[in-house]
């Protein structure tokens, strides 16, 4: 393989590159905005009761559990309790990355969905995404990056 070796005496260049070196080094604020948008858009999710990646409404419930949870007709879909799903939703972040997600046990379920092999109650149920990015938190996330890079350089 061919190699050029460019050396840089500018003092701004060695500058503009070194404040890129130490901005890399910790993309705590960043991420931390990106949790933020990530948990804006689970909190949305629920409110408007749809797929933050693809805004496609959720299931409705069925009718075998609102026959078995009467007092569940019209109500929010996961939203029965202060201590209930939407309610566990928790973002966090660090140098280099950011997380959403939940501490209970069901959410997976509830993200995914079932499967056609599983029993009937709880555990064959349609997915319910909550997670996700979607194309406006896509550009909120790029805007996000884009002020940080141009910031300080």
């Amino acid at each position: 393989m061919n190699q050029i070796d460019i050396t840089f005496s500018n003092g701004t260049v060695l500058q503009v590159l070194g404040n890129l070196i130490e901005k890399f080094d910790d993309l705590s604020e960043p991420m931390n905005d990106i949790a933020a948008v990530l948990e804006f858009a689970t909190e949305e999710a629920f409110a408007t009761e749809s797929d933050p990646a693809t805004g496609a409404p959720w299931a409705s419930l069925s009718d075998a559990y609102l026959k078995a949870n009467p007092k569940r007709q019209g109500g929010k879909i996961l939203q029965v309790s202060a201590g209930g799903l939407a309610a566990s939703i928790a973002a966090d972040s660090g140098n280099f990355w950011a997380t959403i997600g939940s501490n209970k046990i069901y959410a997976t379920i509830h993200q995914f969905g079932g499967t056609e092999g599983m029993p009937a109650g709880p555990a064959a149920i349609k997915a319910r995404s909550y997670l996700g990015v979607g194309p406006e938190d896509e550009r909120q996330v790029l805007k996000i990056l884009e002020l940080f890079l141009s910031s300080g350089v």
